[in-house]
């Protein structure tokens, strides 16, 4: 009896299809939503999950060092077939790495294909840690081409311990790690089969003014949340921009958010709401957003709101910048990380530009500002460099055996890509 792998018998152009069609089928059921994730107080793992550790390199890019680090995932081999099954690799992004519930997608598919699912830690976050703190120094470590060779050297470890370089790899990541699937397939074709993006940002953007532009398109959907809205915003920005000095104490009190400056309160202010929005829950947001036209004391109104705000998750002491500055390694923190990569390299910082939900004084000099403040020197991207390094959408859009999918009420649609012949929910199938 024959032991080489189905797979490989399998004409290319079948086994192609076959992949795409089981991703494509599941697309409808999990494309569009978060993927739920246990708590990381969690005391026990789910029944067949399995957490290792992995020796990565430091720094891929200096010949001359061999130092490595210990990268934490997690496997399952429940549905594993090891003749001929896949490999599911699913990527964690800019927070430290959870455990996502058994019935999302990667579990799923790997039922229908008998795959084994990894889900692997980003370099920096949770305890994938290669240096001792999170110095700007040591910061400069912490990048998407180190991240990037990180899930390369991974792979062809597991592709040694198989004795198997043929094994098929599917490649699954959401948001950020969604940008590095698709980046990974167009710097790594050779050891990604497939990959599959959700709300991929694969393009670097400083200025991402269309971020607030969909919210704004998603909030004008209920006209009674958009004017709600526009209103609290427009009094916000007035008084900070052009109040008194004890109006802007007094607005501030409101909120409990006297220990911010002007433009980061402003920063809050105007994004108190944004979570639910961008996370598909528009409808239950504004249920609550739009009562607050029955209390006639603005300041009334502006302190309830900041209540929802806190509901929604989003309260003041996260725009102090402590966190950011915070040199110390924390396990479950990811603030000063994250700052660092959109700062350095990526962006997606969400500008105002004559839209009414965001002043214009959250522009580009309002970024470079804050990144000055976290990290105490210039440090600021260049998205054109960023774009033609990593290759931004007119050269991703290019590759094969790609699917790239986005919601239709998601800001960072704009920085993934997207079928401009579709309305609504985009499906992209290279």
């Amino acid at each position: 009896v024959s032991t080489q792998s189905t797979w490989e018998l399998m004409p290319i152009k079948k086994m192609r299809t076959m992949v795409l069609c089981f991703l494509i089928l599941i697309v409808p059921i999990f494309a569009f939503g978060r993927m739920k994730k246990l708590s990381l107080q969690d005391q026990t793992l789910p029944q067949g999950i399995i957490i290792a550790f992995f020796q990565n390199k430091i720094d891929h890019f200096n010949l001359t060092s061999t130092t490595t680090y210990t990268q934490r995932y997690w496997y399952t081999e429940e549905s594993w077939d090891k003749q001929r099954g896949p490999m599911i690799l699913y990527l964690h992004g800019e927070s430290p790495g959870q455990i996502i519930g058994n019935h999302t997608m990667p579990f799923e598919l790997s039922y229908k294909l008998r795959a084994k699912v990894f889900l692997l830690e980003h370099r920096f976050y949770g305890m994938s840690q290669p240096c001792k703190d999170w110095s700007l120094q040591c910061l400069k470590l912490l990048s998407h081409h180190q991240a990037l060779a990180d899930i390369a050297t991974f792979i062809q470890a597991q592709n040694e311990i198989l004795k198997d370089n043929k094994r098929m790899w599917i490649i699954i990541g959401g948001s950020y790690a969604g940008a590095l699937a698709g980046w990974f397939k167009a710097k790594y074709p050779h050891l990604a089969y497939v990959s599959y993006s959700s709300s991929g940002v694969i393009n670097s953007i400083t200025d991402f003014t269309k971020y607030m532009d969909q919210i704004q398109i998603d909030i004008k959907k209920d006209p009674r949340c958009y004017t709600t809205l526009v209103d609290l915003t427009s009094y916000a920005t007035d008084i900070i921009t052009k109040g008194k000095e004890e109006d802007k104490r007094k607005l501030k009190s409101a909120m409990n958010a006297t220990m911010l400056e002007d433009l980061d309160f402003l920063a809050y202010f105007t994004e108190a709401y944004l979570a639910p929005v961008q996370y598909s829950s528009r409808k239950a947001a504004c249920s609550k957003i739009i009562p607050l036209q029955e209390e006639k004391n603005i300041l009334k109104r502006v302190s309830l709101y900041a209540k929802l705000g806190a509901g929604f998750g989003t309260v003041p002491t996260d725009y102090t910048l402590e966190e950011e500055k915070n040199t110390n390694i924390n396990p479950v923190g990811y603030a000063r990380q994250w700052a660092y990569q959109t700062c350095s390299s990526l962006g997606y910082f969400a500008t105002g530009n004559n839209n009414p939900l965001r002043p214009n004084v959250i522009n580009v000099d309002y970024y470079r500002s804050y990144c000055q403040r976290i990290f105490g020197v210039d440090l600021f991207l260049d998205d054109d460099y960023t774009n033609s390094m990593m290759g931004d959408i007119r050269i991703v859009k290019k590759l094969s055996q790609a699917i790239f999918v986005n919601g239709g009420d998601d800001p960072y649609q704009w920085a993934s890509i997207r079928n401009e012949k579709l309305s609504n929910n985009d499906l992209l199938v290279n």
